[in-house]
């Protein structure tokens, strides 16, 4: 699984894998753990991406509070990351709500450990216990049987995890302090594809205020929205079936179906204070801000399961579709610092979000872009 993820992570220029990757077959075990606990597992230990990618998708729109004059245009490219709280980067088994009933169908529990043991998500430290996954015996509910080990997965120990992912932006000046922007996200690399559409506008709102007009500062307010879809097929690290066991599909029917979907939409909303110092513009920005990030695995996977075969247990594959899917919403508001510097046509900036609320990371990113300022003369109206 970290495979995936760490390749993601590559896209973004932001390296924070270790020096080994999950292999398919412990991505496999995670959803072995159960379709309801799996998605609990996964989700726990994922969480600094999920979280991560909903604090920065509405990352880096601008990088000044003057909006770009008639015909002005800015295309830029930009990246960012998210830093990792201490919470998020340890979990227990209690404390994700993981199954504990004696009589449930899938039963996970720590080798070597306790259900209050913490494990490490992907940016902690160390390694975690290794889980053992047993199911009830459906000729006698009293007993369980053993199918499966979830080996153990470690963390990368990082101090950040994915923010803003890579983008290309468009932005086009019009009349009256008014500036619109789109944004595109395109990548493919083999198994790995990203898209991705966003849209804002900035508006001078000092033009409006008697006295504001003559301050030696611009002032903007800014809506953003954004949408981001990452996806890996897993190709060649399909999970297959245990063709020991009766009820598995075709090869093709698991290669073919099976991805892991990443989906991101946010909104923001909120004003820009910046100064023009020469061939340098800090800026302040205070917005509210709202976004989602899921994560799903899509396509169909053979699950170890135990059925009742005449008057003996029998192991067999389950077959499931779309085994899991979470996801992390952010709702707060954030303070952005930031600066550009432009040289000719060719600008650079770097900006930094601090959130003000647990449920949010607070966040860093760096564009560059060549900008045009005006094209045309502004128009009496």
């Amino acid at each position: 699984m970290k495979k995936i993820f760490v390749k993601i992570l590559c896209f973004t220029s932001i390296v924070i894998g270790s020096k080994s990757v999950f292999a398919q077959t412990d991505a496999a075990s995670f959803v072995r753990a159960g379709k309801q606990d799996a998605g609990k597992l996964i989700g726990a230990y994922l969480l600094p991406i999920t979280k991560g990618l909903a604090s920065g998708v509405n990352d880096a729109w601008y990088s000044t509070a003057k909006p770009l004059g008639l015909g002005g245009f800015d295309i830029r490219f930009g990246f960012g990351a998210s830093l990792v709280n201490d919470d998020s980067k340890v979990f227990t088994l209690n404390g994700i709500g993981l199954n504990s009933d004696p009589k449930s169908e899938f039963l996970l529990n720590a080798i070597g450990g306790t259900r209050d043991t913490k494990q490490p998500t992907l940016v902690g430290n160390g390694s975690s216990s290794r889980f053992a996954v047993s199911v009830l015996n459906p000729l006698d509910n009293s007993q369980r049987i053993f199918i499966d080990t979830i080996s153990s997965f470690s963390g990368t120990n990082s101090p950040v995890s994915l923010g803003a992912t890579p983008f290309l932006q468009l932005s086009l000046g019009l009349v009256k302090g008014t500036e619109i922007m789109i944004r595109m996200m395109p990548i493919q690399s083999g198994d790995f594809t990203s898209n991705g559409f966003g849209f804002g506008v900035k508006h001078s709102i000092s033009q409006w205020i008697w006295g504001v007009d003559k301050l030696p500062v611009d002032i903007s307010g800014i809506y953003t929205f954004s949408n981001s879809n990452l996806e890996y097929a897993f190709g060649s690290n399909f999970l297959d079936a245990d063709r020991s066991s009766p009820n598995a599909l075709s090869v093709d029917e698991y290669k073919n179906s099976q991805k892991l979907a990443v989906t991101t939409t946010g909104h923001q909303f909120g004003a820009i204070i910046s100064k023009k110092l020469s061939i340098f513009t800090p800026y302040l920005g205070f917005t509210i801000n709202s976004a989602t990030s899921e994560i799903a695995m899509k396509g169909i996977y053979p699950i170890q399961s135990v059925r009742k075969n005449g008057l003996v247990p029998e192991k067999y594959n389950d077959n499931i579709t779309n085994p899991v899917s979470f996801s992390n919403t952010v709702n707060a508001t954030r303070a952005s610092l930031g600066f550009r510097f432009k040289m000719l046509a060719f600008a650079f900036g770097a900006e930094y979000n601090h959130a003000f609320l647990a449920d949010q990371f607070s966040t860093f990113n760096a564009t560059f872009a060549i900008n045009i300022q005006q094209l045309a003369p502004i128009p009496k109206l």
